[in-house]
């Protein structure tokens, strides 16, 4: 028997991803991010999570989507990425699947120029295409650097 994996699946601009769920340690409503100085680009600075600070960033910007206006509505998803623990935004979780190996297709088939790297899959549930995230290979050595300087 295959191995069934678990997804959180949210959105980005209306585009579907997931993460896979061991990855998230939890789900908090979007907080003040107080920006550090001399942070750039998807880095939005720091937040305080009971007494703990964690980095936060973009997804949006990472991956070069139309920037929006924080609402209350918006999400911060607490990931351990490479051994550390940051925070996400993201627009919204909309639910929770599980993909058979089978539902999951290797990136190879994808056009030319689309960044893969840190693409794990597309998953395929019911009529929906989902980009599986490969959590550890979302930033690069220089990016966890930069938030370590956080």
């Amino acid at each position: 028997m295959s191995e069934i994996e678990q997804y959180v699946i949210f959105s980005i601009n209306e585009q579907i991803f997931g993460i896979e769920i061991l990855k998230i340690k939890e789900v908090v409503s979007y907080r003040k991010v107080t920006p550090l100085p001399n942070m750039r680009g998807f880095i939005k600075g720091i937040i305080n999570l009971r007494g703990i600070i964690l980095p936060v960033f973009d997804l949006k910007e990472k991956f070069h989507l139309p920037e929006t206006t924080y609402t209350r509505f918006h999400i911060i998803m607490v990931i351990e990425i490479s051994g550390r623990v940051m925070g996400v935004i993201v627009d919204e979780i909309s639910d929770v699947v599980e993909l058979f190996p089978e539902e999951v297709q290797a990136t190879a088939n994808l056009p030319p120029g689309v960044q893969t790297e840190y693409l794990k899959g597309i998953g395929k549930k019911e009529d929906e295409l989902i980009i599986l995230l490969d959590v550890d290979r979302l930033l690069s050595p220089e990016e966890l650097e930069i938030l370590d300087a956080a």
